[in-house]
């Protein structure tokens, strides 16, 4: 699939669903309730509005930093509970300064901002990436438990950051999940949704209409 921003490509991996960032609240939390009582029949209905509660939450947080993608991610762990999570794409323009020198760069700017968290540059398909991994807390309005007082829980999240080869911007590709216990189990998924961001078109779009900096040579040149 494509993202709304141009010259970025999404490809999920199993269990990530893409989820409408212009559907009506209601309708989307009794949508995923749905979902739940078709893929974790056996779970309480407790487990379901605590997942589907921490879901919008996670979701509302992302919408205020203007999220152009995000996906829902639902994973029976291996003790059998269900677990969820949310993936989320932002592209943010941002001047990138020297070729290559970015992900050092902010990676040493994040490091300094969030002292407790994770920090480094990691060697990615599609480049050099800055990667934090931090616990944050989210704001859960009391319209969601439809009461008047707000409350707060702890997410955690890790944050890929890639420069945008031929434009001034930066991809955030953001995991987060309130069920930290689960947090090693999601690593292999999160690494595929990771993977399946690219910068050029299926191969069943027309690439020929590109201009040529963006032309991905190796696949045009064997299909």
């Amino acid at each position: 699939m494509a993202t709304d921003t141009p010259s970025l490509w999404l490809s999920l991996p199993d269990g990530f669903t893409s989820v409408d960032l212009t559907e009506d609240l209601g309708d989307r939390m009794e949508r995923m309730a749905d979902g739940l009582d078709a893929v974790f029949v056996d779970a309480t209905p407790e487990q379901k509005l605590s997942l589907v509660v921490a879901a919008e939450a996670a979701l509302q947080a992302q919408l205020r930093e203007g999220a152009v993608h995000l996906s829902a991610c639902v994973a029976r762990a291996s003790d059998g509970e269900p677990v969820l999570g949310m993936f989320t794409l932002f592209v943010r323009p941002e001047e990138l300064g020297p070729p290559g020198s970015y992900p050092q760069r902010v990676a040493e700017q994040l490091a300094a901002a969030w002292p407790e968290a994770d920090v480094g540059v990691l060697e990615l398909p599609l480049g050099r990436t800055a990667v934090a991994v931090r616990d944050v807390p989210v704001p859960v309005p009391g319209a969601i438990y439809g009461v008047p007082e707000s409350t707060a829980t702890t997410v955690r999240q890790t944050e890929f950051l890639i420069a945008h080869p031929w434009s001034p911007h930066v991809v955030a590709a953001v995991f987060t999940t309130e069920q930290v216990e689960y947090w090693e189990e999601w690593l292999s998924a999160v690494a595929a949704a990771v993977d399946g961001i690219s910068f050029h078109p299926p191969r069943d779009e027309a690439r020929d209409d590109l201009p040529p900096e963006q032309w991905d040579k190796i696949r045009k040149a064997f299909g």
